[in-house]
């Protein structure tokens, strides 16, 4: 069974990639000095959770002098297990998003490790606005199909 993590402040909390375009790898990456974490994601489950994220952010005040920077991953980035689902929350008292992750597990028999993440608005705010440039840094998508197009011509199958 994988490690699960539960953090109640985080000075590390974002998204990143490792690879050349068309080849890259997903990560979250959260954590504080001496004990960060990397999980594989999904590039549409980082787009998914940014959407998600800036739709909750427009209700609420954002101070930006809470915008954590910078926001590259840090190294050495390797996950420590792939995500499943991605869950968010607000709790309005206390002024934080809290997100749980959930592992994808090999067999219905495991029980699958979480992380229980609490972010300020600001960490959510930056999240965003990282995670709008990683998805949009890809292969520009086919106008009929919404595949990735190949990098050395912009070609795609459906096409034919």
């Amino acid at each position: 069974m994988s490690a699960s993590y539960h953090f109640e402040h985080l000075q590390h909390f974002t998204a990143g990639t490792v690879g050349p375009k068309g080849q890259r790898t997903f990560y979250l990456q959260f954590g504080n000095p001496g004990e960060l974490v990397s999980l594989k994601v999904e590039k549409g489950q980082v787009h998914a959770l940014a959407e998600f994220l800036d739709q909750l952010l427009e209700d609420i005040d954002v101070d930006r002098a809470d915008v954590p920077l910078p926001l590259d991953l840090i190294d050495p980035v390797e996950a420590e297990w792939a995500v499943a689902s991605i869950g968010v929350a607000y709790e309005t008292d206390a002024q934080v998003f809290v997100l749980v992750v959930e592992e994808i597990v090999e067999s219905e028999t495991d029980d699958p490790a979480t992380a229980e993440l609490r972010l300020s608005p600001g960490q959510a705010l930056a999240f965003v606005e990282r995670s709008r440039d990683l998805v949009a840094a890809g292969r520009p998508p086919c106008t009929f199909c919404g595949r990735p197009l190949d990098d050395d011509d912009g070609w795609c199958p459906c096409h034919n």
